[in-house]
């Protein structure tokens, strides 16, 4: 097993990391996509301060986010990335300082040890969220309304 794993696209190194890193930090939509499940939400860099970029969503809500790409600036498209697994929909476990948005249930799949479920969210109708199987986690139905939360840092403008 490598250390470091180069993820190239069309012949070009887009990012050279650990494995760890390149799932936890990717560097451009390319490698957010090549490297695991993942969410996007497509929006408007609307300002960046303190290393927080505030996101208006074309569905209109604003998120705060990471930005880690040079193209994320004020005015500039940029397309949002949230990891399946970083997302809560259980008010008592949805940290301070989290962003919400509501969200419909489409789709509820049971998968053995975990819970995968559709939502639609911000416009997004294939918004994935998985959970752990445990006897204090909820199952959803689909049609049911929720609130979804997570953390700004967990929430990546990259390119658009």
């Amino acid at each position: 097993m490598s250390d470091r794993v180069a993820v190239f696209d069309d012949g070009r190194i887009q990012q050279l990391d650990p494995p760890d890193t390149l799932y936890e930090e990717p560097q451009n939509s390319f490698v957010a996509q090549f490297i695991g499940e993942n969410n996007t939400l497509e929006g408007l860099v609307k300002e960046i301060n303190n290393g927080v970029a505030l996101v208006e969503l074309d569905d209109g809500e604003l998120i705060d986010c990471k930005p880690v790409h040079d193209s994320v600036k004020p005015g500039a498209r940029t397309r949002v990335s949230i990891r399946p697994e970083r997302v809560e929909y259980n008010k008592d476990r949805i940290q301070e300082g989290a962003h919400t948005l509501k969200a419909e249930v489409k789709e509820f799949i049971y998968m053995g040890d975990i819970f995968r479920t559709r939502l639609s969210v911000a416009g997004n109708d294939e918004f994935i969220i998985k959970t752990r199987n445990a006897p204090d986690v909820e199952r959803l139905v689909p049609g049911q309304q929720i609130e979804v939360g997570w953390l700004p840092e967990d929430c990546r403008a990259l390119d658009a």
